[in-house]
């Protein structure tokens, strides 16, 4: 019994070395289309236009938003005299 305990580690041993040198081989070669490959080709160049032009935009709308909080911040200190114009507007109008 103790005699079989190495024998078996050695030929398992070999059995993977065996395997990792031998590996999987050579990819089969790709059977695609001329006309898949070109339309892919297009699909991927308008992807990247579309993406440049969402680039700016995001880079637009990412401007807007900091105005808008400028705006809110300065406003936020504020509060009394917001409703002191909003009553002067109110009482302009006619309807106070």
């Amino acid at each position: 019994m103790r005699l079989l305990r190495p024998g078996l580690i050695i030929v398992y041993v070999l059995v993977m070395v065996g395997g990792i040198s031998s590996g999987c081989g050579e990819a089969p070669p790709c059977e695609t289309s001329l006309i898949t490959l070109d339309e892919t080709r297009l699909d991927a160049e308008t992807y990247e236009e579309e993406a440049t032009e969402t680039r700016g935009r995001v880079a637009e709308l990412e401007n807007n938003l900091a105005k808008k909080k400028d705006q809110i911040a300065a406003i936020e200190d504020k509060p009394a005299e917001l409703e002191k114009k909003v009553r002067e507007l109110k009482k302009g109008s006619g309807r106070e």
